[in-house]
């Protein structure tokens, strides 16, 4: 049997055919190709543009699922992060399939998480007194084109993942640099949610603010730039006090340097201290944005970083910055200190999920 689906993000459209064998229980994807969505007008120009390639009849695919970004309420959804409106009759009509689903797109992931292999995950915190829970819930959590939530109930049997929008919780600094930040990102936008910073944009609103405020990021070594000890900074000073009302204010007097979150982290590769101080303070913000959705959803079994910034900024998440913020929950550190934190390298997580829904669905 064979099955289409897709991993619609704000900057790329994954899709792919899948196989599935009954007999085995297994799917094999056997075309796939990445698009770009800003060269397209509609999902339904991807779609066709894919079949075509592949010279796949519509009639030959048993069904379609797609995991889309944003809320996933009704058959038509409005997209974030991409100008489209997605109406699933109509595309089954424009694209001649026999029926197609929608899905939110961490939910899709969080499907994915079943299907990792060992190679594909990358531990960054893991608790050193107590073994790792068997089961128990999940959280799937990944910043990339925006910020991505899916919270996974484990019933005793199964994996049950939820859709959410938790990725726009209000902002919540945990340091004075992030307050000054926060103060300065008012002056933009009346709502600040945690998308404004964890994603690719976000990372260069960051550059941005560390171009104009030349200040220290939350969290600096004490005395030895090797240690793994971290201090949270002070900035309660005459200056900085001057700097908070200028940044209240609003006030830029500088011409800034533009650079993609991609150019940012080949700056701070480099050695540029302000595209450094831009991603260390990125993954503060993420461990304790991180630390603060486990209270709310416990996850005995981990906590999976997905999305399409993590895998690529590994090395920065392995620093102590992401660490130190996600365990700085002050009297219920010792509740995150028994959660893992792992990285996904696999770029196919939301495809696979997509495809796993396809299968369930129809068998």
């Amino acid at each position: 049997m064979i099955y289409l689906a897709g991993d619609i993000g704000g900057t790329k459209a994954l899709l792919a055919l899948a196989d599935y064998r009954p007999a085995e229980c297994r799917f094999e994807i056997i075309h796939q190709k990445r698009f770009e969505c800003a060269s397209y007008q509609s999902l339904g120009s991807i779609i066709n543009e894919f079949l075509e390639l592949n010279s796949i009849d519509p009639s030959e695919i048993q069904s379609a699922s797609f995991g889309l970004p944003g809320p996933v309420s009704s058959r038509a959804v409005e997209l974030t992060n991409l100008p489209w409106i997605v109406d699933a009759d109509k595309l089954q009509v424009e694209c001649g399939l026999r029926q197609v689903d929608f899905i939110n797109d961490f939910y899709a992931a969080a499907l994915g998480v079943e299907l990792l292999k060992p190679n594909h995950v990358e531990t960054i915190f893991a608790p050193s007194d107590s073994p790792v829970a068997a089961d128990g819930n999940r959280l799937v959590i990944g910043a990339g084109t925006g910020l991505g939530v899916a919270p996974v109930c484990y019933d005793g049997e199964s994996y049950l993942p939820q859709a959410s929008e938790g990725g726009h919780f209000d902002f919540a600094p945990i340091s004075e640099t992030q307050q000054l930040l926060l103060n300065w990102l008012w002056q933009r936008w009346p709502h600040v949610s945690y998308e404004r910073l964890l994603s690719g944009a976000g990372l260069e609103t960051l550059y941005e603010f560390f171009q104009l405020y030349k200040i220290t990021t939350t969290y600096d070594h004490q005395d030895d730039p090797t240690s793994q000890n971290l201090n949270k900074n002070r900035l309660f000073d005459a200056q900085n006090m001057n700097m908070g009302i200028d940044v209240a204010m609003g006030q830029q007097v500088q011409e800034l340097k533009l650079l993609s979150a991609p150019q940012i982290q080949q700056a701070a590769d480099n050695g540029d201290s302000v595209a450094q101080k831009a991603i260390i303070e990125f993954v503060t913000i993420y461990g304790a944005y991180v630390g603060a959705v486990a209270l709310l959803w416990n996850p005995p079994n981990g906590i999976f970083l997905a999305g399409g910034i993590a895998s690529k900024i590994l090395n920065w998440m392995r620093k102590p910055y992401f660490t130190e913020a996600y365990l700085e929950k002050g009297r219920m550190q010792k509740m995150v200190e028994l959660i893992p934190v792992s990285v996904i390298t696999d770029q196919e997580l939301g495809l696979k999920g997509a495809v796993q829904h396809c299968i369930t669905k129809s068998t």
